[in-house]
């Protein structure tokens, strides 16, 4: 009697260490090897002057997260941004000379860890380098990630002075944009 019971203890324990190993190997590190992409998030910026203000917003942002790396990059072509006004937009394309520039981008790293155990929105720094018009700058900024049914959702914002980029600031009439822009994005990452 003794023996069936140390045989079924043997056998009970060989099962809890292979489910073990099991666990570890498909479901342990929920943050191993995973790479989340979107295709289509919004980009916006927001531009102030004496009395006025407006905004220009992008459908076409995309890019990824690699949480085994650490890397994140993400990029927008500048002709998809909009400001509701044509005019505005072929002044700000010429600006930023698309031709040699056609996409704003952004690639840098992760500073923090995202924690997939945890199932509220957390945030998290970022360093990298931006591009725009040409002129590459590093800077830091949070993001926002949160855990959803289909992915996670991140958004971000930051604001940048456009003369750092070397670029001039636009006027209307005698009256200059301010220096000072913000940007932000929103996205909902898909696991690649």
């Amino acid at each position: 009697m003794e023996s069936k019971i140390n045989r079924n203890s043997s056998i009970y324990k060989n099962l809890i260490f292979i489910s073990w190993v099991l666990f570890m190997l498909v479901g342990g590190n929920a943050s191993f090897a995973q790479v989340y992409s979107t295709e289509d998030g919004d980009a916006l910026f927001k531009a102030e002057m004496l009395l006025n203000s407006y905004k220009g917003e992008s459908d076409r942002l995309q890019g990824t997260i690699n949480f085994e790396t650490g890397n994140i990059a993400f990029t927008v072509p500048v002709k998809s941004i909009k400001t509701g006004k044509d005019k505005r937009d072929e002044h700000m394309y010429e600006l930023l000379e698309t031709k040699k520039n056609p996409n704003v981008v952004f690639e840098g790293n992760l500073i923090d860890n995202f924690d997939f155990d945890k199932k509220a929105e957390q945030t998290v720094k970022v360093k990298g380098n931006f591009t725009l018009g040409g002129t590459t700058r590093q800077i830091r900024f949070n993001i926002n990630l949160e855990p959803v049914a289909k992915g996670l959702q991140l958004n971000a914002s930051w604001s940048l002075l456009i003369t750092d980029y070397n670029l001039k600031r636009p006027s209307v009439v005698f009256i200059k944009v301010n220096d000072k822009h913000d940007l932000s994005v929103n996205a909902l990452l898909k696991e690649r």
